[in-house]
């Protein structure tokens, strides 16, 4: 048996999860307080989430690129790395690229998607069974939400979306995948692996992002994403995207324009980054006493971030 401890919403975890039932192996999942991460504190290896402990093997471990190495290394039954060295090796330079790339700038403009628009979820993702799910009632949320988004805020740097050039790094990334993804159904070779996994696991967060969900060169991914999701029998949805969907059809706008982009920036060419040995991660820290500077950068990305609303229509793929 794996435990897998997890945050359900987390598209790291999703990454883990879909491993597991893919090679079709017996799994529990633990739950863990997000803040405190107590669940997790008895294993030696890293306090990072999604972790895993093998009770077969006694190995606990985490981070979600080394967490399906293992699992392929240990039960090579339903493989998710090629049999080539040379394939191998690509499939984990795509994964570890995209852990410190897509997976952090997704995060990144999920979490904001949600703080612009709904953030009364924040509640509900982090907050479901502390004091017996009390923030997770109508009112108390309004009040969790300021505190929650404050800390995500400052711990992600969520305020410095624009001089972190976070939209136009994941454009010039994602723009050659999907141009790729057009010509060829997998990532490396010719049959679905952990890279395709860990793309199609990570995009998760953007399906809320206006400026990717609806721009035309992308739609050819997302389609993708779709296919591998039903063909592997992934969650449609995750309770954040319903949350966020549905405040934008009963408002009837969403806030998806930004407004520092050029409409003629052309094309960005990605680049691969050098070889990788790790992912890399991208969270600040935060103390009691820091948090009291989280407000104006809280409200400046509630009100003044530079994304402008425009009426809300459904992307195109999800129509397809």
């Amino acid at each position: 048996m794996i435990e897998l401890y997890k945050l359900h919403w987390s598209h790291y975890v999703e990454k883990v999860r879909w491993a597991l039932d893919f090679k079709r192996l017996p799994w529990h999942g633990i739950d863990i307080v997000a803040f405190t991460k107590k669940e997790m504190q008895r294993f030696d290896c890293p306090q990072t989430v999604p972790l895993i402990h093998d009770t077969a093997t006694g190995v606990a471990i985490s981070d979600s690129s080394p967490i399906i190495r293992y699992l392929d290394e240990t039960y090579p039954g339903q493989p998710l790395f090629p049999s080539d060295p040379a394939e191998r090796e690509q499939v984990w330079q795509w994964m570890l690229r995209l852990d410190s790339t897509l997976g952090l700038y997704a995060r990144r403009l999920g979490y904001t998607q949600v703080i612009m628009e709904c953030p009364q979820t924040l509640a509900q993702l982090f907050m479901p069974h502390v004091c017996g799910g009390l923030f997770t009632r109508r009112g108390w949320r309004r009040l969790a939400a300021p505190v929650l988004g404050m800390m995500l805020t400052l711990r992600f740097h969520f305020h410095r979306n624009r001089q972190d050039g976070v939209y136009e790094a994941l454009e010039a990334l994602l723009l050659p995948i999907a141009k790729t993804l057009e010509q060829r159904p997998y990532l490396v070779g010719e049959q679905f692996t952990a890279a395709d996994l860990t793309l199609a696991s990570l995009l998760r967060p953007l399906r809320i992002v206006p400026h990717f969900s609806h721009h035309p060169a992308l739609q050819s991914l997302f389609v993708w994403q779709e296919q591998l999701f039903r063909e592997h029998g992934r969650d449609a949805t995750f309770p954040y995207e319903d949350a966020i969907r549905a405040q934008r059809q009963r408002r009837g706008t969403m806030r998806g324009l930004v407004r520092w982009m050029k409409a003629d920036r052309g094309v960005y060419e990605g680049q691969a980054d050098d070889t990788l040995q790790a992912a890399k991660n991208d969270i600040h820290p935060v103390s009691s006493w820091t948090l009291v500077s989280g407000l104006p950068a809280y409200l400046k990305l509630r009100w003044f971030s530079g994304i402008a609303w425009t009426p809300y229509v459904p992307a195109a793929y999800s129509a397809a």
